[in-house]
């Protein structure tokens, strides 16, 4: 009578196990996979779209670089009257 009671025991906590953690964990691992697979089929989609595209979207443009700032020269130094030029001594 005990042996049946800790096999009939043991198939319940088996059938616990199987319900209640090792279906949901394979349906989520299922889901998980389907989504990534979804993902890099859109990556990839995107990426052919990128390669077939020559021109720039307005996502994609470049930034326009920030303009130099114009040299100054010795003659302009010389020119503005707030600013003198000192050299160095030797």
């Amino acid at each position: 009578m005990t042996k049946l009671l800790i096999y009939g025991f043991l198939i319940y906590l088996l059938y616990k196990l199987i319900f209640n953690v090792v279906l949901p964990v394979r349906k989520g691992v299922k889901t998980v996979r389907q989504n990534m697979e979804e993902m890099q089929r859109k990556m990839a989609e995107a990426q052919g779209q990128n390669a077939n595209y020559t021109g720039f979207s307005s996502q994609n443009a470049p930034k326009e670089a920030p303009k130099a700032a114009p040299k100054v020269t010795k003659d302009s130094v010389k020119k503005d009257a707030d600013y003198i030029d000192f050299e160095e001594l030797k």
